[in-house]
């Protein structure tokens, strides 16, 4: 370790230090913050691992690590589970490798079977297990009018199909989560994949305050779909996003994702981040058409014996059979049960 530099595991106590690193970083992510802890935690109960970089000059570098055991799926360390982004955010390569080496050493110490990190950019010294996933990313620093000029006329038109087949989109807070997540439970046993706690949306909520919105499109009075935007410096983020398939017709995604680029070029931001997507899925092309760019995530992982590890993901073939017959299962079993899986499901 370089002189004068300690890595320990942040306290209560130096939450304020890790958040101003944070702000200043311009490396640092919106998974970065420190408010995911008591989030993930309170949630589902994993242990989290918040390394700091530090010496007598400041914070250098920092790693949010949480500790997911599982007797099914095995135990990891990962940075960041169920987000996009995460690992290490630090000054430079030499406080990168010291963070690194110690999460190493957590590795043996915590007898996880490897780290995961999801970096942005690749730390070399590491394999890459995941390259398929991409953040999908637009520009809006034009202003909204610019950005509505900017789209194909394909996309304007579907968005004017919405509102003239009576869609509806309204903007609010931890108000809207019961809706949302009434539609969102029914979109993920359609999709075959567990479903979040709604305690998870809950506790977020809590924590952003009034940088997480809930979009909602309804249809005479009904929710028909709804996403959820997580503001972070000049940006916003859409992690998740639900119609009902009944609805699709009447184009109520379009709606839901041009309220919320206007709600966000009305806060100031610049950038719109759609969240990821695989290359070729129907996502994918769905965000590509409004003019997003893809941006390479970089997932690798750190093992004991330098083995490579198929991520535990709904996207993991060994578990697709399953997910499959998850489709068919009763929505009040899924939304019981889903949580209880979706747990260690860390992507």
């Amino acid at each position: 370790m370089g002189p004068g530099v300690q890595i320990t595991v942040c306290s209560p106590e130096e939450q304020k230090a890790w958040d101003a690193y944070v702000r200043s970083s311009p490396s640092a992510t919106i998974c970065h913050q420190f408010l995911w802890q008591p989030v993930i935690e309170r949630a589902y109960g994993h242990s989290p691992l918040y390394l700091l970089a530090r010496s007598a000059d400041g914070v250098h570098g920092i790693l949010p690590l949480f500790l997911v055991k599982s007797r099914l799926f095995g135990n990891t360390l990962t940075s960041m589970p169920f987000l996009d982004y995460g690992g290490i955010c630090a000054d430079d390569e030499t406080f990168a490798n010291l963070l690194l080496d110690h999460a190493r050493h957590l590795l043996q110490e915590c007898g996880a079977d490897y780290v995961e990190l999801r970096h942005l950019e690749p730390l070399p010294q590491l394999d890459i297990v995941r390259l398929e996933k991409f953040s999908m990313i637009l520009d809006l620093s034009a202003g909204a009018e610019a950005v509505w000029r900017s789209f194909p006329a394909k996309v304007r038109n579907q968005v004017r199909k919405a509102e003239g087949s009576g869609l509806i989109a309204s903007i609010g807070g931890a108000e809207f989560l019961d809706e949302f997540y009434a539609v969102f439970a029914v979109n993920m046993r359609d999709l075959g994949s567990p479903v979040h706690h709604q305690a998870f949306f809950a506790h977020m909520f809590a924590a952003f305050g009034a940088e997480a919105r809930v979009v909602l499109v309804r249809h005479e009075g009904d929710t028909v779909g709804g996403l959820v935007c997580l503001f972070f410096k000049d940006r916003v983020i859409v992690p998740w996003a639900s119609s009902l398939r009944q609805y699709f017709t009447k184009c109520p995604n379009n709606l839901l994702y041009w309220k919320a680029i206007q709600y966000g070029c009305e806060r100031g931001c610049k950038w719109f981040d759609f969240g990821r997507s695989s290359v070729g899925s129907g996502t994918y092309n769905f965000k590509r058409q409004w003019g997003a760019k893809p941006i390479q995530l970089h997932w690798q992982t750190l093992s004991k014996n330098g083995t490579r590890h198929m991520a535990v993901s709904p996207d993991n073939p060994k578990y697709r059979i399953i997910l499959t017959l998850w489709q068919h299962l009763p929505l009040s079993i899924t939304t019981w049960l889903g949580p209880h899986i979706r747990k260690y499901l860390t992507n």
